[in-house]
């Protein structure tokens, strides 16, 4: 995953983020949930993986900054609720070509495998 999603910890000296990863868990729709620590500045964010293994180029991932109080208690099910409250959060992986799109709202329609259509 790219670096620049996490930023830095320190906007002055450069400083890259120092990864600590947490695996939360599998969720019922098969995504994986882990939670990203910072062990320099404690910052934390949400990560969510999603592959279909049967497509080729459908893997994608959602990330989002959350407070610590609430990556400590984070269960896969709560996931994408938390992505849908957020103000913003990054999405990405190889159904979007490998580019790195800033996202907002509910998270639902960037993880099904194709187009949604609308009738």
């Amino acid at each position: 995953m790219p670096e620049s999603t996490f930023g830095l910890c320190s906007g002055n000296d450069g400083t890259a983020h120092d990864i600590e990863r947490r695996d939360v868990g599998v969720d019922r729709d098969y995504g994986e949930v882990s939670v990203f620590r910072c062990l320099r500045c404690g910052r934390c964010w949400l990560h969510y993986l999603m592959e279909y293994e049967y497509l080729t180029a459908a893997g994608r991932w959602l990330e989002g900054e959350i407070p610590a109080d609430v990556a400590a208690k984070v269960k896969p099910g709560d996931a994408l609720k938390l992505f849908g409250k957020m103000e913003s959060y990054y999405r990405g992986g190889s159904a979007y070509g490998g580019q790195v799109l800033l996202s907002q709202g509910p998270p639902a329609g960037w993880l099904v495998p194709f187009p949604v259509s609308e009738t």
